[in-house]
């Protein structure tokens, strides 16, 4: 079982509500909901954004996984496009670069604080 259905199925026992009441809530089948909360189907954004409403889950915490995945690919595109910056030198580049730069540096530091 994965980190994110664990930790939707423990919001959902912190609030002690049976599984067919949240199923309802959602507007889903109780037996899928039971699957994405064992971690045996996975959870699309619409129903981690409803456990994120009917719970005050944060999403940063629901979405844990997607979001490094992301930020690494984010941070790998933004460096390769700086290098390409850096040779081409189109006009405006270097505002473009300060900004692409800061913004991998703040993702580096959130990286370092973890």
């Amino acid at each position: 079982m994965n980190t994110k259905s664990n930790s939707l199925s423990q919001y959902r026992k912190d609030a002690n509500l049976p599984l067919h009441d949240v199923a309802y809530l959602l507007n889903m089948d109780k037996g899928n909901l039971s699957k994405i909360e064992r971690g045996q189907r996975f959870a699309r954004p619409r129903t981690i954004l409803l456990y994120h409403i009917l719970f005050k889950a944060p999403l940063v915490d629901l979405f844990s996984e997607q979001l490094e995945l992301l930020k690494d690919m984010l941070q790998h595109r933004s460096e390769k496009l700086i290098k390409e910056l850096q040779i081409h030198q189109p006009p405006k580049s270097t505002q473009r670069i300060a900004y692409i730069t800061s913004f991998v540096n703040s993702l580096t530091d959130q990286n370092d604080e973890r």
